[in-house]
């Protein structure tokens, strides 16, 4: 990836991922995404130890019979100290009224925190390629 001014973009990469994924009607997106992208993410990523977030939403060609919802949002922490922080107990304890129409749409919601095994740090970028066992090589793209 290139960033506006010529250079490669690099991404911080933290050890821990809080991954959330909500159900929510059609007709109900522009309340939901108005107070996810517009108050819930600049809140957050103003709690020190949240590196990023990034949202998505599901491929209406893959359909949802992989039992999985329409709107995933992963956010790249430090560790879960920011979770544990008093500005994210007061942001919680703080309900506005954009974040109480979001909530109200709401239909479904599974949310995991997930702490990283490999590699011990960072991302594993080895783009050498794979050889299997049986001597078969694999180049990487």
């Amino acid at each position: 990836m290139t960033s506006s001014n010529g250079q490669q973009a690099t991404q911080q990469v933290g050890t821990t991922i809080l991954v959330v994924m909500m159900e929510v009607d059609q007709a109900d997106d522009a309340v939901f995404n108005k107070w996810y992208n517009e108050e819930h993410v600049p809140e957050r990523m103003a709690i020190p130890g949240y590196i990023s977030a990034r949202r998505f939403e599901l491929d209406p060609d893959d359909g949802q019979a992989n039992n999985v919802m329409r709107y995933l949002c992963i956010w790249e922490l430090e560790n879960d100290s920011p979770l544990q922080s008093q500005l994210y107990k007061d942001q919680n304890a703080r309900p506005t009224p954009t974040k109480e129409a979001a909530g109200a749409v709401v239909k479904q919601r599974a949310r995991g925190l997930y702490r990283q095994i490999f590699p011990a740090a960072g991302g594993y970028n080895d783009r050498a390629g794979y050889t299997y066992p049986d001597g078969t090589k694999i180049a990487a793209g």
